[in-house]
């Protein structure tokens, strides 16, 4: 008998997993739904998830052109390395799945790709009867959630439906968008910013990024109201108060926000990375968007969706202040917002509920 309705699996490599599992979570919660969300890092040793996000964090920071080239490197499932890579994983993570097998849920979602190794595996074997859902959170899809055995993807547009295609059966792709919480999606529209401009940049859930560039490029800048998010990396917030207090910015900032939805509504523009969360939450919400220091791989092509679709413009880290006063003195925020809003769908999460409930019922009526 099922203890819970719906799992939601996330992986800790970024913050953006988290709010995606999140935000599928609560549009659960809301149909009244048991929801269980399992960080599948807490199920392996710990000392290997550590090395993967320390893996992760180092490649994009000190390395991004090579975290770039082993991005792209890696995108196919024929790799000389693909079946070390899956035995690893299952190695490592196979206690996931017998969690997960445990609650007997109805249905799983996976937001981050890691957990569809070892639950693909437990479905193919038979282990676990519960539809599995990969859901891609970035606007291009890379061939590691081309998972075995997982049931069906959602993907954030018909670009990344093609591009997953290419490694699964395009009828087992569904275009829903990127979760976002509902907050976000109640924020009011901005429009052109009256006097001074209110800036939120934002370095992600660990707090990378070149923050101190971007503070130091807003000194001098006239009419800006700052607010500076740094994240779960602890001592970063001290680090850039410090920052801004040496070259004379005066900024609010901030460590780790729970409530990122009402920082994104008080604001006229959103300054940080692009990772597909970030991006997703604030095109959303109708701001405009200013992407500093992309790396190379997925954050480049969520830069590119932004910048391509006019919700938003990449600049330099040194350069971000002025790009700023630039877009508020041309009128343009307003108008970035307006096509921010137009690029992504609404009530995401719940295209991908109904996605995995309708495989739970099908499921169901099959083993009957």
């Amino acid at each position: 008998m099922a203890t819970t309705d719906l799992v939601v699996v996330h992986s800790p490599v970024g913050g953006g997993h988290k709010a995606a599992a999140l935000a599928v979570a609560e549009a659960a919660t809301a149909r009244g739904l048991r929801v269980t969300i399992i960080d599948a890092f807490e199920h392996a040793p710990k000392w290997a998830g550590d090395a993967y996000v320390r893996a992760h964090l180092t490649g994009q920071n000190a390395a991004p052109e090579f975290y770039g080239q082993l991005y792209f490197a890696a995108n196919r499932r024929d790799g000389t390395f693909e079946p070390l890579r899956l035995g690893i994983d299952n190695l490592l993570f196979g206690a996931l799945a017998d969690h997960v097998t445990s609650l007997a849920p109805r249905a799983i979602v996976a937001t981050h790709h890691l957990p569809l190794v070892v639950l693909g595996r437990a479905r193919r074997k038979g282990l676990l009867d519960a539809p599995v859902v990969g859901v891609v959170t970035d606007y291009t899809a890379h061939a590691c959630w081309a998972e075995r055995g997982v049931d069906a993807w959602s993907v954030p547009s018909e670009v990344a439906k093609a591009e997953l295609a290419e490694h699964v059966p395009g009828e087992r792709i569904v275009v829903t968008g990127i979760p976002v919480r509902r907050a976000f999606e109640r924020i009011p529209s901005a429009g052109d910013a009256d006097g001074r401009v209110r800036v939120l940049v934002t370095s992600g859930g660990f707090g990378v990024g070149p923050l101190r560039k971007i503070v130091r490029s807003f000194a001098g800048v006239p009419n800006v109201e700052l607010t500076v998010v740094c994240g779960a990396a602890h001592k970063l917030a001290g680090q850039i108060a410090r920052e801004a207090e040496e070259c004379g910015v005066s900024a609010r900032v901030l460590g780790f926000e729970k409530d990122m939805a009402a920082r994104v509504a008080v604001a006229d523009v959103v300054v940080g990375k692009a990772g597909g969360l970030t991006v997703t939450e604030t095109l959303t919400a109708g701001r405009a968007m200013v992407i500093a220091s992309a790396v190379p791989g997925n954050e480049k092509l969520n830069e590119a969706f932004v910048v391509e679709g006019g919700a938003g413009i990449s600049a330099e880290a040194d350069a971000v202040g002025a790009v700023v006063r630039r877009l508020a003195d041309e009128r343009l925020l307003g108008w970035m917002g307006a096509r921010a809003r137009s690029l992504v769908p609404v009530r995401a999460a719940e295209r991908i509920l109904n996605l995995a409930e309708s495989l739970g019922q099908s499921a169901r009526r099959a083993a009957a």
